[in-house]
């Protein structure tokens, strides 16, 4: 006989074929056993835990622990893209897909998680975030490609209940489409704005007004200016909760007809909780004339962001806190100036009262304000401050943009331009 001292014998390791206390196998454990164990285990936890055995594993990877998910889809990372698709493109509820767009690998893997989640009748909601606004067509397959992912996304859409296109312009001319293949007892979410890469092309993102009445579940929805009108308003009459109406204007058409104060007050009284959010992006020559001929006083506008028009219009920042008291909270403007005469107009005499200042102090809900390739007094900067205090949530304006007494002098702002 084998002789260990006082010791006794070296013990197995815990492994999926131990015996328990009981005799049981650790990996025998009934599933509905592990799911209960699991569920008191943070995420960190349940993770270290899957790692005991195959069985423990697989309830890992059980759909009620990953009912949201993120697809990121990198040149870098194909293979853990791979990997995510086919693990959890099956079971996830809600896919949100961050894609890499100019890359024709990352379209090719963006179709092929498309057809998995094709399969997948847990499917609610389906989000994608672009890295651009257009899609890689660098190869002859590319207009090909485009209609292989609408008639995958058209497949898809009667069982969700969010979806958004995350502006991608090549997809957004399907919209009319993706409406009426939507389920209108089911969405929740429509996010059908582009963002427009080449303006040149006169193509409007349309659809028929009459399609958006039967959505009555509808809670957020986002379109392009183009789509706009009396008659989409009135349309949206017959939804039960809407909350958020988000608009992108890249221009202006020049045969489109502008919504009437008259519209914009039968929307609030339809939809009293509802507010707007205005996105203007490269409007090189309508942000001049935005103020006249898209802002309405009844409008509930409460933030609107404004990038890269490379023009800051004034007159319709006064107009901000004249109409939109109760309403507005935040106000980004972004720009790449910094350093051309156009980036001193918040520091000409002709411009006081400061339209930011009167932002922050006549508009009672304003709480973010973010300004990039503009000059800006610090007094003014100072009064922000004080006037809002900890009410103020974001205050953003790059350190070399603040323009003191001193420097203001050695500018010569007299001889600024317009």
């Amino acid at each position: 006989m084998e002789n260990h001292g006082e010791c006794s014998k070296p013990k197995k390791s815990k492994c999926c074929s131990s015996w328990g206390p009981t005799g049981a196998r650790w990996a025998d454990l009934p599933t509905v056993v592990l799911q209960q164990i699991f569920q008191y285990l943070s995420p960190e936890d349940r993770k270290n835990a899957s790692c005991v055995c195959r069985h423990w594993r697989e309830i890992y990877f059980h759909p009620k622990w990953w009912k949201a998910v993120t697809f990121r889809i990198n040149h870098d990372n194909i293979t853990k893209s791979k990997f995510l698709a086919s693990t959890f493109a099956s079971i996830v509820s809600k896919a949100t897909i961050s894609l890499e767009c100019l890359t024709p690998q990352c379209i090719d893997e963006f179709i092929d998680l498309l057809r998995l989640l094709h399969k997948n009748n847990l499917l609610r909601s389906l989000v994608i975030e672009p890295s651009h606004c257009r899609l890689d067509d660098s190869v002859d397959s590319g207009e090909r490609r485009i209609i292989e992912i609408r008639n995958l996304i058209l497949d898809v859409l009667p069982k969700l209940r969010e979806f958004s296109l995350g502006g991608l312009e090549d997809l957004a001319y399907f919209s009319d489409s993706f409406l009426r293949n939507a389920s209108p007892s089911k969405i929740t979410l429509l996010g059908l704005a582009s963002i427009r890469d080449n303006l040149a092309i006169n193509q409007m993102n349309y659809f028929t007004p009459d399609l958006m009445s039967s959505f009555k579940k509808l809670q957020i929805l986002s379109v392009d200016y183009d789509q706009l009108s009396n008659t989409f308003l009135h349309n949206l009459k017959e939804l039960n909760d809407l909350q958020r109406l988000i608009v992108h204007v890249h221009a202006i058409p020049t045969n489109h007809s502008e919504t009437s104060n008259e519209a914009w007050k039968n929307f609030k009284v339809a939809h009293p909780k509802c507010l707007l959010r205005l996105t203007v992006v490269h409007a090189y020559m309508d942000i001049r004339k935005l103020h006249l001929q898209v802002l309405k006083e009844n409008m509930p506008l409460s933030h609107i962001k404004v990038f890269f028009c490379e023009y800051v219009n004034l007159e319709l920042l006064h107009i901000l806190s004249r109409f939109y008291k109760n309403t507005l909270r935040s106000v980004m403007w972004i720009d790449s100036l910094s350093n051309v005469p156009g980036s001193w107009k918040f520091l000409r005499p002709s411009h006081n009262p400061d339209p930011l200042v009167l932002i922050t102090w006549l508009c009672t809900q304003f709480e973010e304000l973010v300004l990039y390739g503009y000059k800006y007094p610090e007094e003014n900067l100072v009064a922000i401050g004080r006037l809002k205090g900890s009410r103020m949530k974001k205050l953003e304006i790059p350190k070399n943009d603040i323009v003191t007494e001193s420097i203001r002098y050695r500018a010569n702002p007299i001889k600024v331009c317009s």
